[in-house]
């Protein structure tokens, strides 16, 4: 039986490597039923019940106080203007109601858009709006075009619960802390068990240093990419089977590389750019964690490091501006493939140079020169 092989079987007989996949599956679970959950209070069908119950509420306030108030021939002109407006505004989301019970969504999301250029066209004529009003305005309005056009039923960005959809959610809000948690924990265990005490027992196996070095990696690569698709898998059948498949058309908020401008792109053109990006990312901290194990060779130190710098330096590049300045250079960037990928990283964080393209020219040399520092310290610096 080769290293590779018996390295294999000492991850998959170890009951306790399969804690961190119950629990990713657990989470994706339980995550699953709370946006069902909010879902069914935030949908697109009782959005519109509050926009009609909320304008009735305002066309009884303006009919009363323009009975008692006392204003000139102009004020009651203008007064009566805003009655006719919220009456309008009625008709339509009552219109968009029937359209919506209808599962008419084109021509549902056509009212709802001329309802969104009514309410644009007045904030930008209005000081008092603010800029983060007006960008939620043409956000909303640039998805329903874009919904309206492809006639695919509006889903909630927040809380998706159709498998595609929500797959996707699962790739860029779980996976990049909890997945990362969760290999480090397996991984640390199995790389420490090379060592007693100070002593490298790999370093008596009649095979080179090299071959020990790759194996390790690659079985490590194979545990973690694996667990990365099953979890995948998993949160797609779970949504498919709650809520349908979702379509690949769907449009996804995303931001241009260099300008930052708002734009939209189906889900499909996402989905293989960012896994190849998280399983880059995901190799690289393979190769973190071997690294720090064989250098500090106490798995609590090994564990408590490793987790600062990839949990840590995700976590920090959201906070600390030096960092977020550098942030396309960090490979652990990119073990958020999806908000990478879409710009809304980069958008996040006010950094523009944030693409699939600088996620592959950071990766793969990092993978490449961490490979051959590990091979030169192990070879070359630690004898035992």
């Amino acid at each position: 039986m080769t290293y590779k092989n018996y390295l294999s079987r000492k991850i998959l007989k170890n009951k306790f490597n399969f804690i961190p996949l119950v629990i990713l599956i657990l989470a994706v679970l339980i995550c699953l039923a709370f946006n069902v959950r909010n879902k069914a209070a935030n949908s697109y069908l009782i959005d519109t019940k509050n926009d009609i119950r909320q304008g009735k509420q305002a066309l009884h306030d303006s009919q009363s106080d323009l009975k008692r108030k006392n204003e000139s021939a102009a004020a009651r002109k203008i007064d009566k203007t805003n009655i006719a407006d919220e009456k309008r505004d009625i008709k339509t989301n009552q219109l968009i109601l029937n359209r919506v019970h209808g599962r008419q969504w084109r021509a549902a999301y056509k009212q709802k858009i001329i309802l969104i250029k009514q309410d644009l066209k007045v904030s930008l004529n209005s000081k008092g709006s603010g800029t983060g009003l007006i960008k939620a305005m043409k956000r909303d309005l640039l998805i329903y075009q874009d919904l309206a056009k492809k006639n695919l039923e509006k889903q909630d960005d927040d809380f998706p619960t159709q498998g595609i959809g929500y797959s996707v959610w699962v790739s860029k809000t779980i996976l990049p802390y909890l997945l990362v948690l969760s290999i480090i924990f397996v991984l640390v265990q199995i790389y420490g068990d090379a060592f007693e005490g100070k002593l490298n027992k790999n370093n008596l196996l009649p095979i080179s240093k090299k071959t020990v070095i790759s194996e390790n990696i690659t079985s490590g690569s194979i545990f973690s990419i694996g667990t990365l698709i099953i979890t995948e898998l998993i949160a797609l059948m779970a949504g498919w089977t709650v809520s349908g498949v979702g379509a690949l058309n769907y449009p996804y908020l995303s931001y241009a590389v260099g300008s930052g401008k708002m734009e939209l792109k189906n889900i499909s053109d996402l989905i293989l750019p960012s896994l190849l990006l998280q399983c880059l990312a995901i190799v690289f901290i393979i190769e973190l964690t071997y690294f720090i194990v064989t250098l500090v060779r106490n798995r609590l130190a090994s564990l408590f490091i490793t987790l600062l710098l990839t949990i840590g330096v995700v976590l920090m590049t959201s906070v600390v501006e030096p960092i977020q300045r550098i942030a396309q250079f960090l490979p652990t960037t990119y073990v958020n493939g999806i908000s990478v990928v879409s710009g809304q990283y980069g958008q996040s964080i006010a950094n523009y140079h944030l693409s699939f393209s600088t996620g592959l020219l950071t990766l793969i040399p990092s993978i490449m020169i961490f490979y051959l520092l590990i091979v030169f310290v192990n070879t070359k610096l630690l004898k035992f």
